[in-house]
């Protein structure tokens, strides 16, 4: 993890992140692509049963790796397992996804993986800030005119 001590603290824009529910959705679309339309297996969101399915599966096969750019050539990190649960949605039917953060073990909607390192963890351990918040306190109201 990133200790800074008299410089300013690396930020999100920086990072590269992922969130849970769009990391369901592409594997749940690459999944319903796979499976043939003779089979009858049914896709509903709005079955408990169905999700639980979903993300064992999901927690099976998928990792989180870091694409990087370096020197012209694409390279990527070594892959990170990801660990996934659900709530249910206050809003009707349906889940709300997140990721079990693997260096803290907080429920997050977020993984980062900054520029210095190759683990996807929270913000938090991360130690990652928006670029408003680097700011001297003193001088944030005067970034509204500027």
């Amino acid at each position: 993890m990133y200790i800074y001590k008299y410089d300013k603290r690396p930020l999100i824009e920086n990072s590269q992140s992922i969130s849970a529910s769009v990391f369901v959705r592409n594997y749940y679309l690459d999944l319903k692509k796979s499976v043939s339309l003779d089979n009858k297996y049914s896709f509903n969101f709005n079955d408990e049963q169905f999700v639980k399915d979903l993300i064992v599966k999901i927690e099976q096969n998928s990792t989180v790796n870091l694409k990087q750019e370096i020197n012209g050539k694409i390279e990527f990190t070594e892959p990170n397992r990801v660990k996934l649960t659900y709530t249910k949605s206050n809003l009707g039917k349906g889940f709300v996804f997140w990721f079990i953060c693997p260096a803290c073990g907080k429920r997050v909607r977020y993984l980062y993986i900054p520029p210095y390192s190759e683990v996807s963890a929270c913000r938090r351990c991360h130690r990652l800030v928006y670029e408003k918040q680097n700011d001297n306190k003193r001088f944030r109201g005067f970034n509204k005119f500027f």
